[in-house]
């Protein structure tokens, strides 16, 4: 009988314990840690020294530029540069590639580890990663419409290739407030440019906005799984509009 797996797409401000929610996915958890923070987490000290977490760090710079020349490059749209490729996007692309040969089976410690849930921490940070990498190869110092073109192709494979793993796979992005300026009305969603910050979500079946409330000493996480006309969250289970953000408890 075939390993059944979920998918899921985690969304929320920093600080809303999303990467925590992630962590209590099944074990082991791969994560792919292009914010490259897990490392400093004190809740995930302990999984990552039993082995029941695994760090894959992009570590690598947003771009090969220095400061000083950033700040006097020339802000036409479009305008022509000339800068070395950086790295970063380029080897998580790598990383993927590795899970989808080994079928999710890596090497750990002088092991071989069967993952069982993959994260991407976070979305947002892959955007950056890809579209320095996308002005450096075209030699421009802005994002122009044609490479939003790019990014979204990029995107659309970046999704569908993790989430064919034969895994569990979370991602995780930040959230973007936005305002309509006729109507007044306000939303939420992905901090992602272009295009897929509206479809990213019809990927998944899972979609949650992570919410903190402090009321006092008091601090409260809570998952928000079904949308309304603010967060387009939404859930393929039988759930509570807001659970704990724990999967072990929503997949029990």
């Amino acid at each position: 009988m075939n390993e059944r797996f979920f998918s899921c797409l985690l969304i929320g401000q920093p600080g809303t314990g999303k990467t925590t929610m992630a962590l209590t996915a099944p074990t082991p958890i791969l994560v792919l840690d292009v914010d490259n923070k897990l490392h400093k987490m004190v809740n995930a000290e302990v999984a990552i020294q039993r082995g029941e977490v695994i760090q894959w760090t992009i570590n690598e710079p947003l771009s090969t530029m220095s400061l000083s020349k950033l700040a006097v490059i020339d802000p036409k749209p479009g305008a022509s540069i000339s800068i070395q490729r950086p790295k970063g996007y380029v080897k998580l692309a790598e990383m993927i590639d590795i899970l989808v040969e080994k079928g999710c089976i890596i090497e750990h410690n002088g092991k071989e580890v069967k993952i069982k849930t993959v994260v991407l921490d976070s979305y947002t940070s892959t955007n950056e990663h890809l579209k320095r990498l996308l002005m450096a190869v075209n030699g421009t110092s802005t994002m122009t419409l044609p490479l939003y073109g790019t990014a979204l192709t990029n995107f659309e494979t970046l999704n569908n290739t993790l989430l064919r793993l034969p895994a569990n796979v979370i991602f995780i992005a930040h959230e973007r407030i936005d305002k309509d300026e006729l109507s007044g009305r306000i939303s939420y969603r992905p901090l992602i440019d272009g295009q897929m910050s509206e479809k990213i979500g019809k990927d998944f079946e899972e979609v949650y906005y992570l919410e903190k409330t402090v009321i006092g000493d008091k601090v409260k996480f809570e998952a928000l799984t079904i949308g309304n006309s603010m967060k387009s969250c939404r859930t393929s289970r039988i759930l509570q509009a807001r659970v704990e953000p724990n999967f072990s408890i929503i997949y029990k």
